[in-house]
């Protein structure tokens, strides 16, 4: 089963890609098939294989030999991984849900590591699924906890926005943050939002500092918090029971 499942979630990977890029851009969702962004033509079928045309074309475009990012392989390879992972680790019950969840996460990492924008679409826009589905039982949370998780991981970000607009007259946090961790919320409870916090702010400073010392940039520079967010957010499914007894002892 597996075999068959890590292709369709390559192909899915190179879907969320594309969703990413179109919803960011503000461009129709419907419209015709992907085109390079460089040279504006179509990219044939052959060269938009998973991984594999990316890897063929050496990472240029065929026509214009323009570099494509490797955020495309990146995201590919990343979401077959995850949700190969989710399938393998939750009860199939919660499946379905998660899916949705990853793939709404994976889109805010991609467009967040290209762009440091965040579409309201996958995380705000998102936040009453969470409520639907704790209250239909196809998540393993409550709705009162989905509400509050909610509340907490909007509330947190907001008060510490604000905090650290007071002492550096600098923003910290961008709205889509706020947003983003109000969706984990929904989904994940407060539990949930508050783990995926943590391990998203020690990840994201510990990437942060690496960063600046090796590139030699200044400590102002922007570094998006949101995949930090995300990728705890999906630890916290994947490995929950370990991560709540190792940081909270429960």
């Amino acid at each position: 089963m597996i075999l068959i499942l890590i292709p369709l979630f390559l192909c899915w990977g190179s879907f969320l890609n594309f969703l990413a890029h179109r919803l960011i851009s503000g461009k129709n969702i419907l419209s015709k098939r992907s085109i390079c962004p460089s040279c504006k033509k179509s990219i044939a079928w052959y060269d938009n294989i998973p991984i594999i045309s990316w890897i063929a074309l050496k990472g240029h475009c065929r026509n214009c030999k323009k570099k494509i990012s490797i955020l495309y392989p990146f995201i590919e390879l990343f979401t077959a991984t995850s949700l190969t992972l989710l399938y393998k680790t939750v009860d199939s019950h919660y499946f379905f849900a998660y899916f949705i969840f990853f793939s709404a996460l994976i889109v805010s990492i991609r467009s967040d590591l290209e762009t440091m924008l965040l579409s309201r679409f996958v995380t705000l826009f998102l936040v009453p699924l969470g409520l639907l589905f704790s209250w239909l039982h196809l998540l393993p949370i409550g709705l009162i906890d989905s509400a509050l998780g909610i509340l907490l991981g909007y509330g947190f970000l907001f008060i510490l926005s604000k905090l650290f607009y007071l002492l550096t007259k600098r923003d910290g946090l961008g709205q889509g943050d706020l947003e983003l961790l109000a969706f984990i919320g929904s989904f994940l409870g407060i539990v949930g939002c508050w783990i995926s916090l943590f391990l998203g702010s020690i990840l994201g400073s510990i990437v942060g500092i690496l960063y600046i010392s090796i590139k030699k940039q200044p400590k102002t520079v922007k570094i998006p918090f949101g995949p930090f967010l995300a990728f705890g957010a999906i630890c916290f499914v994947l490995f929950g029971d370990k991560l709540k007894l190792l940081i909270l002892g429960m």
